[in-house]
């Protein structure tokens, strides 16, 4: 049986539960890949051949690095959200009408 069809077996219930576990697993993925950045932007040194690195450049750069964590994660890129998924399914459809009704707060802009 193809995943289409499979898709297509799913309840519109079970169905809302999954996209709410993709949308979870992805901002999951942004952070931890936000977090990743942030630590290996410590190992750099602030001092540059243009002096002192300055505090709206620091904001600067954690700004970017959190827009990349977030384009990186999703495209799927890493992986990370993709396991979490497959781990998580099969919890998630057993109680995808409680599922299906979980408020993401802050969904990933496209």
């Amino acid at each position: 049986m193809t995943s289409v069809e499979k898709a297509a077996q799913y309840t519109p219930q079970q169905k809302a539960a999954l996209e709410h576990l993709h949308t979870a697993a992805t901002q999951l993925e942004g952070v931890f890949l936000d977090m990743l950045f942030s630590a290996m932007r410590e190992t750099v040194p602030k001092q540059t051949i243009f002096g002192e690195q300055s505090n709206a450049e620091q904001t600067f750069q954690s700004m970017l690095d959190e827009q990349r964590s977030q384009q990186m994660a999703q495209s799927g890129s890493f992986g990370i959200a993709k396991v979490l998924e497959e781990q998580l399914k099969q919890s998630v459809l057993a109680d995808a009408s409680r599922e299906s009704k979980t408020r993401i707060p802050r969904e990933l802009e496209p």
